[in-house]
């Protein structure tokens, strides 16, 4: 059974908050939600080319601040009621695929030094990850706290940092378990 995909309406959530072209859109994510959510550019310009075609985006010229023009998207109103009808009518879906869990699962059929090199860089990436949201978590209070989605990015945050220790802690004590064998 093939999945749908919901790259069309992260786009359109992104550029209701801001009007961007592609390459910005994925810093964008790159920047805020990629600890829950990720899109290549091999996704993200063939479903721009899709919204504009389907009136739910629309590319315009803009004059940045140094006085060059550049293309951007911004989100149209039908492009807002159709994001703000998926936001309502679908029911929320986790991502089951998890590599990790499936590599610890199925773990004796692997090299158990591999295994805990695997681990050990999921430990440095979930490092990573806590450091960059304690990044977005103080931009959040200094430049974003009067913005009305504080409180959701907060609460989202809150989430994702509690989910990383979790990760980092758990991944610790399966790479000793391993080593000890």
């Amino acid at each position: 059974m093939k999945r749908e995909s919901k790259t069309q309406y992260a786009l359109l959530g992104i550029l209701s908050q801001c009007e961007m072209n592609g390459y910005e859109i994925r810093k964008y994510i790159e920047s805020t939600i990629s600890f829950f959510w990720n899109e290549s550019f091999g996704q993200i310009y063939p479903t721009l080319s899709k919204l504009e075609k389907d009136g739910l985006i629309k590319e315009w010229e803009k004059t940045d601040t140094n006085g060059k023009k550049k293309k951007v998207f911004k989100v149209t109103r039908p492009g807002l009621e159709e994001f703000r009808r998926w936001m309502d009518e679908s029911p929320i879906q986790t991502n089951k695929r998890n590599e990790l869990l499936f590599k610890v699962f199925f773990g004796r059929h692997m090299n158990p030094k591999l295994l805990v090199e695997q681990l050990e860089g999921e430990i440095n990436k979930q490092k990573q990850d806590l450091k960059a949201l304690k990044v977005f978590q103080k931009e959040l209070k200094t430049d974003w706290d009067n913005h009305p989605d504080n409180e959701y990015w907060n609460l989202t945050l809150e989430f994702a940092e509690k989910q990383t220790m979790l990760n980092l802690d758990w991944i610790q004590k399966v790479k000793g378990k391993i080593k000890e064998k």
